[in-house]
């Protein structure tokens, strides 16, 4: 693939992903140190959330060290030129907590669902986008459906109102091939104005 004249943006993922590790329990302190040196490095997207997103906080995906209302609240305003980013999968994350990110200052939600399950997408990225977030649809898990099924589902989120599509093998499962057949087929299909 050539890049030369494209326009690519870096969206960094550790404060987020990297609380799995840690378990959830990263301090402000530790949150705002990290994000605030991705600013100064020139980072221009920082997602910032639980592990598991909006909502995450429960027995099952853990209890973080503090809220993500706490989380944002302390990094968005240390933030010089970076924005910041949500997670969000509904039936973890609702409404309400995309409501609260968006008051903090979130610039842009990415609304998550396994890659054959887009429908229940609709409401959070309804909602996303009348908000006049940077609106993200998130098909993980992309291994276990055909190009075409993927394309289906992305269509779906367009429809819905995401501005952007985000397509993962979550698993590490696919090879380059697949890779390419999958993605190629979102590019040449889908609008990227």
């Amino acid at each position: 693939m050539n890049l030369k004249g494209k326009k690519v943006v870096l969206h960094d993922m550790s404060l987020r992903d990297g609380m799995h590790a840690k378990r959830h329990q990263i301090s402000l302190e530790q949150m705002m140190n990290v994000a605030t040196a991705l600013d100064e490095a020139g980072m221009p997207l920082i997602e910032v959330t639980h592990g598991d997103g909006l909502g995450g906080t429960s027995v099952n995906y853990g209890f973080p060290a503090h809220s993500d209302e706490e989380y944002l609240g302390a990094v968005i305003p240390k933030l010089k030129n970076a924005k910041v980013s949500a997670l969000l999968l509904p039936g973890i994350g609702t409404v309400d907590h995309l409501r609260m990110a968006k008051d903090l200052g979130v610039n842009t939600i990415r609304v998550a669902s396994h890659c054959t399950e887009a429908d229940v997408t609709e409401q959070h990225i309804g909602l996303a986008a009348k908000l006049e977030m940077d609106t993200v649809g998130f098909l993980m898990m992309a291994h276990m459906a055909s190009p075409e099924k993927i394309l289906e589902q992305a269509r779906l989120m367009v429809s819905y109102g995401a501005n952007c599509i985000y397509c993962t093998d979550s698993a590490g499962y696919m090879l380059p091939d697949e890779v390419t057949e999958k993605i190629g087929l979102l590019r040449a299909e889908l609008d990227s104005s």
